[in-house]
């Protein structure tokens, strides 16, 4: 365990990455989908723009092989991210 905590903490961590493989802003994007808002709402609620909402689930979406937003979310759940 305290060598994953080293590798979370010295490799991941810089490089904007959770031990998931997901960066904290795309676990944001998820757990808000998750509590039922849409994508303006969220954008709102992280001060990015809509547009980048957009990007990040889609990026998100294509690299994980999801299909929707609910199987993005049933994803997270799965995993303990939200």
């Amino acid at each position: 365990m305290a060598e994953i905590g080293t590798l979370q903490e010295n490799v991941l961590r810089p490089q904007g990455l959770h031990f998931s493989g997901l960066a904290p802003r795309e676990i944001d994007v998820l757990r808000l989908i998750a509590e039922g808002h849409d994508t303006p709402v969220i954008a709102e609620k992280l001060a990015y723009s809509e547009r980048t909402i957009k990007y990040v689930l889609h990026e998100l979406m294509t690299r994980l092989q999801l299909h929707n937003r609910s199987h993005a979310v049933a994803y997270a759940m799965r995993q303990g991210l939200i």
